[in-house]
């Protein structure tokens, strides 16, 4: 009995393996911090990231002047020097922060299919 289970987990295994249905993998732990300008504030539906049940997010844009790992993993920003690159977060953020100077500290989440970068608190500079 405990043979066949195995040859049974096993070919699920490969069948899954073969139809790419296995979980995905998550990206490593990281937090980056980025500094820039504020080029975007929108207030989103969570629908047009794909993400449910549909919430309320905030996504802010920053040009991208300067970006460091925090210690924790790396720093998926660093070519991205130059760019703007949304943010999201579920956190209210005021209007005022459009067009001013920011430090964000910063995780990506995802996997190897992609991800969003959500932002985990906002200074003024």
């Amino acid at each position: 009995m405990k043979r066949l289970a195995v040859v049974l987990s096993v070919s699920l295994f490969f069948a899954l393996l073969m139809t790419g249905s296995c979980a995905s993998v998550p990206v490593v732990p990281n937090e980056t911090v980025v500094e820039g300008r504020v080029s975007e504030y929108a207030i989103v539906s969570s629908r047009l990231v794909g993400i449910e049940p549909e919430q309320v997010l905030y996504r802010i844009t920053i040009q991208v002047e300067s970006s460091s790992a925090a210690g924790r993993g790396p720093d998926f920003l660093r070519d991205r020097v130059g760019e703007d690159v949304p943010f999201y977060t579920k956190k209210i953020l005021s209007p005022r922060l459009f067009g001013r100077k920011v430090r964000v500290r910063v995780e990506f989440r995802g996997d190897e299919k992609g991800g969003l970068f959500w932002v985990r608190d906002v200074e003024l500079r």
